[in-house]
């Protein structure tokens, strides 16, 4: 079947869609697709991740690199108008999230024009855009721009739609897809759990998502496979069973993801229960990074050393447990403290002297370095604290004028590079980990997700899924 669909992709003379659920082999069907292509094309995602995942597909395929240019819709988008900056009225070499909209836009618009259409047309015969439902209304307008030149193929999944949007609503697929796209196919085939050995839980899985499509509920009473968990708890007991559940994963090495849903305040619970479960499970941040570039503002405008070590305190306290443990009395008030006989752990209070008497990136990353080996830590938040270890590296190499330099250089390097984290046991929203795939997961709190984070949640976990609520009927919203 996936050999007929991609010949059908690529047989594709005007607009077309394929509904590609979690785990049916969406990037091996692109792959297949531009394999059989006689001629150069185009590929659009949304994440630098999928860029990556893409262009592994390909060469695991032997799909010859002289067939395709693999981008994200902003990074393309960007390098075009940048390249017409006079036509395309667009001079913005680093646009913050509320200036994409108005990128979209100008491309467009510059897509409009007799030779940027030459031009572009000459460059490819065609175009796939993955991930399609992770459009904005902007960039569907741009895909739309597209399909005026050449072939345009969309592959997505409308019930894993659940990004919000700082340019705008998310494309409509009743509205804007199914009515000016002609449907290539459907993927049918979980492979995802299939390659996994566990068919049972793919054809569960596959079960579940046709009774969320219509509306239906799924019976958590009913037939399960075995592989598929759930604990039933009420209200009240709910954080003593999440805790529990995730303490029933640490005895194997396989990765797991832990798992609300996706409601921005949701990130805060998955700090506090990395924090209850001392680190063992490490919380995931978003990509963006607020919270380490609001500190590192306000750190840069620290008047004094010992406001500015201060800051630096709190923020350790949001990666590591037990920082007060550590310290002495002295350093905790941001005072060059004595070593005496009493002194629990010299190595700490060496590195924060350091830094107190002389502040540099060096001497802070060195009392960073000195808290993660303590005995009385331990970092739940290894996301952050990792980003902030490689800020400060890369102040310390000349790499930013300033520590908040630095820091917005290392998030352009990160959008590239993906999280630097390869923690086994991690705890997200369905927000921050849709479209990547561990060995296990656990739905906590699975009352509060709706249809489409719910459906998202059940599909990270190859091998077992484990459901963790007080109701049995899901979804519950």
């Amino acid at each position: 079947m996936s050999e007929e669909l991609a010949i059908k992709l690529n047989n594709c003379t005007t607009k077309g869609y394929v509904i590609a659920p979690a785990g049916y082999g969406k990037t091996h069907l692109i792959a297949l697709a531009v394999r059989v292509s006689d001629d150069r094309q185009l590929i659009l995602t949304h994440t630098f991740a999928g860029v990556n995942s893409i262009k592994t597909k390909m060469t695991a395929l032997g799909v010859p690199a002289f067939k395709y240019q693999v981008e994200t819709i902003a990074s393309w988008s960007l390098r075009l108008c940048l390249a017409y900056p006079q036509t395309s009225g667009w001079m913005t070499g680093n646009p913050t999230s509320k200036q994409w909209s108005k990128l979209y836009e100008c491309c467009s618009v510059l897509l409009q024009k007799q030779f940027i259409r030459h031009v572009v047309g000459a460059s490819y015969a065609g175009v796939y855009v993955d991930e399609y439902q992770d459009c904005s209304d902007s960039q569907h307008s741009l895909i739309l721009a597209l399909a005026e030149l050449f072939p345009c193929r969309i592959l997505g999944d409308p019930l894993q739609a659940i990004f919000d949007f700082d340019e705008g609503e998310p494309v409509d697929w009743d509205a804007s897809v199914y009515p000016t796209f002609d449907c290539l196919g459907q993927l049918e085939t979980p492979w995802r759990w299939e390659k996994a050995g566990e068919p049972e839980l793919g054809a569960w899985l596959k079960g579940a998502r046709r009774k969320i499509e219509q509306g239906q509920k799924i019976d958590l009473l009913g037939e399960l496979p075995p592989s598929v968990v759930c604990v039933h708890t009420k209200p009240e007991y709910l954080a003593s069973h999440q805790y529990s559940s995730l303490c029933e994963q640490l005895g194997h090495n396989e990765s797991v993801i832990a798992l609300h849903g996706g409601d921005p305040r949701c990130k805060n619970k998955t700090h506090r229960l990395a924090q209850t479960m001392a680190g063992r499970f490490s919380s995931i941040e978003e990509v963006e990074g607020k919270e380490l570039r609001s500190f590192l503002r306000k750190f840069g405008a620290a008047k004094t050393v010992q406001t500015g070590f201060l800051l630096a305190l709190d923020f350790a306290k949001k990666c590591f447990t037990g920082v007060g443990n550590a310290l002495t009395a002295g350093t905790k008030r941001g005072d060059v403290a004595k070593k005496s006989k009493g002194t629990k752990y010299p190595s700490v209070l060496n590195a924060a002297n350091d830094y107190l008497n002389n502040p540099t990136s060096n001497h802070l990353r060195s009392f960073f370095l000195a808290l993660k080996a303590n005995p009385e830590t331990s970092a739940y938040r290894r996301d952050l604290l990792y980003r902030f270890l490689h800020v400060l590296k890369m102040h310390i190499d000349g790499e930013g004028a300033t520590l908040s330099e630095a820091g917005d250089n290392y998030q352009r390097e990160m959008r590239h590079t993906g999280r630097p984290l390869n923690h086994r046991k991690l705890i997200g929203t369905t927000l921050l980990v849709k479209g990547l795939e561990y060995d296990h997961a656990v739905i906590l709190d699975a009352d509060t997700l709706t249809a489409k984070d719910l459906y998202v949640a059940m599909t990270r976990g190859s091998k077992s899924l484990t459901i963790v609520g007080s109701s049995r009927y899901l979804p519950a919203r």
